[in-house]
Formats: C-alpha cells, structure tokens, sequence
C-alpha cells in the first residue's frame, strides 16, 4: 500500500489533548492497516504558538519525528529543544507535550503502538 502523506485529509482540531492553538492533523494510516501492533501513523502540524498539551500515554510507545521547524518538548520534567530530524520516543507510561514557539510551523510525524502484555 502506498500513501502519500503530503495529501491526505486535513482535520483542523482546535486543541490537542487540552493544549493551546489550533493543530492540523492529517490521519496516514490507523490501526486497521496495520497487522502489528501498529496503532496509527498521522502527520501533525502544530502552527506558531500552538501548543499539543502535557498529557499521558497508557500502554502505548509513541514516536515523534520531526519533519520541519523547531519547538519546545518536554518528556517527563525535562524540557528539550527539538528541530528538524530529531526523532522522539515517548515512553509507555509517559507524559509529554509540545510547544511551538517559533515563528515557523512544526511538522511532525507520529507512530504509535500499542504494546501487548506478555501471557
């Protein structure tokens, strides 16, 4: 299967999980496409001054990879400065969030998956 990231269908949210702003996602792939674990596969773009909240993860690993710009990410207590080419893991279990307080958009992809208890 083959999609190109750049077209698929905008959904403007006017927040994310309880953040500031407006953020457009754009839904790639979800869990249905996937065989694995996989639960989706979105691209995010977080315009200047919006924020994606500090929120947490269940039992889920998720990825942010950064496409364009520069913002603020804090993991846990621990604020970074995240730019183009970095690459996040988000811990199970864990709180994070993202600030963009750049003049530029932030344009990210995010993975997420699921992670399975062992029998």
């Amino acid at each position: 299967m083959i999609k190109n990231y750049l077209t698929t269908t905008k959904q403007l949210q006017k927040s994310s999980h309880g953040g500031t702003g407006p953020v457009e996602l754009y839904e790639i792939w979800g869990k249905s496409d996937f065989k694995s674990n996989v639960d989706f596969l979105d691209r995010v773009v977080v315009p200047p001054g919006s924020i994606i909240g500090f929120h947490k993860h269940g039992r889920n690993e998720e990825m942010y990879i950064v496409l364009k710009g520069v913002g603020l990410m804090k993991i846990g207590e621990e604020e970074f400065i995240v730019k183009e080419g970095d690459m996040i893991l988000n811990p199970a279990e864990g709180r994070h969030g993202l600030t963009n307080n750049s003049n530029e958009i932030i344009d990210i992809l995010v993975l997420q998956v699921s992670i399975n208890e062992q029998a």
